[in-house]
């Protein structure tokens, strides 16, 4: 099919562009100059030495020697070089300040010391006319460095049995007897009559009072038997009564002759009344 009209074809235009008649106008690019920071030194990113160091990198980075091999010789080059010729800041700041340097402060002429001021003297020493205590004083309250340092268990002895139940160990053996003839073998005396005596396997007999005695003197012997080996003995009279018989007729109830025997036997734990000659 024909056109019924003549087909145009039109000259690209650029509708960006100014368009003075005839003429292109064309904007060229200006290539940049090879410059950086008005220099065309290559710039180290982190350098060790040089005019790029900044203050805080000259304070904190090692300071660059120059590699020198063994066999390398310097006359002007000595052991202190490296430390007298240390670059360090104007104001002698930071770790790398100098060591000599020297501070002139202005200090006034030595005068003469001023005569010394009599010391006024105490009428009493300490100032106090009081008498003084003495260093070592027993009281009521002692000290804690007072008390015994080593701590020592103290429980009290029972004799068990698979059968039966417990029965306490008294500290003072009880002599059960309808006539006490134990005498003393120092004296002669009645042993019983004093209460609690010594004995050495029911056949040497020492009372109270010369027991004491003997063992203030240091002898460790009485008739070849050791005091050490002597046993506390009490005859039965506080609890029951014999009247001239086996038969005992108590005098205590059971409840208080246990209760005694218990508090004696706990109070032999801290005071103990057996007593060991040193020899």
């Amino acid at each position: 099919m024909q056109r019924p009209y003549q087909r145009r074809y039109l000259r690209p235009n650029n509708m960006h562009e100014t368009c003075h008649g005839d003429f292109e106008y064309v904007v060229t690019k200006k290539a940049p100059p090879p410059l950086c920071f008005g220099t065309e030194l290559n710039r180290d990113v982190l350098p060790m030495s040089g005019p790029a160091l900044s203050p805080f990198m000259r304070r904190n980075t090692i300071q660059v020697q120059p590699n020198l091999g063994p066999g390398t010789y310097e006359n002007s080059r000595d052991a202190f070089y490296d430390l007298t010729h240390r670059i360090y800041s104007k104001c002698c700041y930071g770790p790398k300040s100098s060591r000599w340097k020297v501070k002139h402060e202005y200090q006034p002429p030595p005068k003469e010391p001023p005569p010394p001021k009599p010391v006024p003297q105490n009428c009493a020493p300490f100032n106090s006319l009081s008498k003084r205590k003495g260093l070592f004083k027993p009281t009521d309250c002692p000290a804690p460095c007072d008390y015994y340092p080593m701590y020592k268990k103290r429980q009290m002895k029972f004799a068990y049995s698979f059968t039966g139940k417990k029965v306490l160990k008294c500290a003072v053996e009880i002599k059960c007897v309808p006539y006490n003839l134990d005498a003393c073998g120092y004296c002669g005396c009645s042993c019983s009559a004093q209460g609690d005596y010594w004995q050495y396997e029911n056949r040497i007999f020492l009372c109270r009072k010369h027991y004491t005695r003997l063992f203030k003197n240091c002898l460790s012997k009485f008739q070849g038997a050791k005091l050490a080996d002597f046993k506390s003995v009490r005859d039965c009279f506080f609890a029951h009564a014999h009247n001239s018989c086996k038969a005992a007729l108590k005098i205590m109830k059971s409840e208080e002759i246990e209760k005694k025997l218990r508090k004696e036997a706990y109070l032999d734990l801290y005071f103990p009344q057996r007593r060991f000659c040193n020899n």
